[in-house]
């Protein structure tokens, strides 16, 4: 029986000591009577069991003095699961010496995973738990094995992701299985800097897990995997992925433009700038976009040069480079001095070493009333050379002018004579003109003077032909040969008249007629041949012009004068 610890009483303290000092007295004179110990019995003493089962024994106890006694367990891992049916275990005592039994279960599926294989030893140990404080407690002990039985296969354990490859930015997702309880480590080696460390348990024996992370590092990155099954079964995996730029670049280059040369780029249509023959323009774009770059498909250059891009546009997709090349162009130029009098064809833009060749350029151009063009030869590049067409090698800027020279005309009118000098001469130049004067037999067109664009009396004349001219000469009729004509006939007629008069007096009779009677008036005779009287017959024996008022003889049958016909 448990005997109880001595107690105070504060009234009666020395009567109290008195009996406690008897009672110790005969205690230590009594002997042991509990050098006999409890006996614990285990059965089984040892028995195997499957991995995630539980083991059951049944614990006696025997030879007890005590009525109970306290079951204590050891020699199992750390943090085996045991049970026991009732604890502290009854002993009852039967005449005298009491006994008991439990039931004592041992669980293999203990948190955090099962029980590793082998076998392990136990000790189940008994105590009375209850006394009289009088002795040592009374105790007894047991042991025996429990065998554990792996169940199913080795640990193995994966590690994986979503994708192979990612863009940076994205969500890498990561996944980790394994085939039985076990505890590991995650391990992320990035493309540069240290490693980072994730912990996992899994209590399942079957068990995954995912693990997210932005991809924050363009290169290829590790994933590995480690854990063990709490025992001395061990496992790995390793995966990579590669993180990728979420753009693209391209770069561009120009050939064949000089240094000092802009070239003008953009990028959909919009503006980018200007790159020069040395540049190396580098552009970035967005991963699954396309665009289309494109350069100014002609550049200027020197007065007369310029560069030429036959392919001066780009859709890119994806990374590359690309190098625009520009050829050299040179300017014909092509006209004509004056300008604008012609049409003349064959300039334009021409490729370095290209053969040019100008139309054939026409030999006179009209003009203006009184104006005309004459073609004296091509000027090339400031040198006068022959030839209707040009042909040269385009290796520099040329030019071509058709040159003419402006010609005006002289016309010279007149109603009489030869009029010398109409026709076309070149600009300031001094043109010569005349006429024949007096032009007739007996009634004579003789000159007067010059109208229009020149004055003067002479029929001879020059003048400068500094624009279109027309001049006229005008007349006057001149009698002076027809009288002349008409006094030299009257002459030899008198003469002829007086000479056959001598001839008949010399061959008539040597005899004189009686001279008729005159009056005082000498009316009645004839008059003697050739006298005044005829004349003034002669003379009066002619009409007017009706045009222009001249005498015109009787008989003639147009006017001398204008040329009127006579009625």
């Amino acid at each position: 029986m448990q005997i109880q610890p001595p107690f105070r009483v504060a009234h009666a303290l020395t009567r109290y000591k008195l009996i406690l000092l008897f009672a110790l007295t005969v205690l230590a004179f009594l002997p042991n009577v509990h050098a006999s110990p409890v006996v614990v019995t285990i059965s089984p003493t040892s028995q195997a069991v499957p991995q995630g089962t539980s083991a059951s024994y049944t614990v006696s106890l025997s030879g007890a003095l005590a009525t109970a006694y306290a079951l204590s367990l050891s020699g199992l891992s750390y943090g085996a699961s045991a049970s026991v049916g009732s604890n502290p275990v009854p002993t009852p005592p039967g005449g005298g010496i009491g006994s008991g039994s439990t039931t004592l279960a041992i669980s293999t599926t203990n948190v955090p995973g099962l029980y590793c294989p082998g076998t392990y030893s136990f000790t189940v140990s008994a105590r009375n738990s209850t006394s009289y404080g009088i002795g040592p407690p009374d105790t007894g002990s047991a042991s025996a094995t429990l065998t554990v039985v792996q169940v199913g296969p080795p640990l193995s354990v994966a590690v994986s992701t979503d994708k192979p490859t990612y863009r940076i930015g994205d969500k890498v997702t990561i996944s980790i299985s394994v085939n039985r309880p076990a505890e590991g480590t995650l391990m992320l080696s990035p493309p540069s800097g240290q490693p980072v460390q994730f912990p996992y348990t899994f209590y399942s024996p079957t068990s995954s897990i995912v693990k997210s992370l932005t991809a924050d590092k363009i290169g290829r990155w590790t994933v590995g995997f480690q854990a063990d099954d709490f025992c001395s079964g061990f496992s790995s995996s390793v995966a990579y992925f590669d993180v990728t730029p979420d753009t693209y670049d391209v770069s561009l280059t120009l050939s064949g433009v000089p240094t000092q040369v802009s070239v003008g780029l953009q990028v959909d249509g919009q503006s980018q700038g200007t790159m020069s023959g040395t540049d190396i323009k580098k552009l970035t774009f967005k991963i699954d976009t396309t665009h289309t770059l494109s350069v100014d498909q002609y550049v200027p250059g020197d007065a007369g040069v310029r560069y030429f891009c036959a392919q001066n546009t780009w859709s890119v997709g994806s990374s590359g480079s690309r190098t625009f090349t520009y050829e050299t162009q040179y300017l014909f130029t092509v006209s004509t001095d004056p300008a604008s009098i012609t049409q003349v064809t064959g300039g334009g833009w021409f490729s370095s070493g290209a053969s040019a060749q100008t139309s054939q350029a026409p030999q006179t151009i009209t003009g203006g009333a009184g104006t005309q063009y004459s073609f004296k030869g091509w000027e090339v590049d400031g040198v006068l050379q022959s030839g209707s067409t040009v042909t040269l090698t385009m290796d520099k800027p040329h030019t071509a002018i058709a040159k003419y020279t402006t010609q005006y005309q002289l016309v010279v009118d007149s109603p009489y004579g030869t009029p010398q000098g109409t026709g076309f001469y070149d600009a300031g130049s001094t043109a010569q003109f005349s006429v024949t004067s007096p032009v007739g037999f007996l009634i004579q067109q003789v000159f007067v003077k010059w109208e229009g664009d020149f004055t003067g009396n002479s029929p001879q004349g020059s003048t400068t032909m500094d624009s279109p001219k027309v001049i006229h000469a005008t007349w006057r009729t001149d009698y002076t040969q027809l009288y002349i004509a008409v006094a030299a006939i009257a002459t030899v007629a008198i003469v002829a008249g007086f000479l056959f008069w001598r001839r008949r007096q010399a061959t008539a009779p040597d005899m004189k007629p009686t001279p008729p009677e005159t009056g005082e008036s000498g009316a009645g005779e004839p008059p003697p041949e050739g006298s005044g009287e005829a004349t003034s017959e002669m003379t009066a024996d002619s009409s007017k012009c009706a045009s222009c008022g001249t005498d015109v003889p009787v008989g003639q049958t147009f006017c001398h004068n204008c040329g009127a016909k006579m009625t």
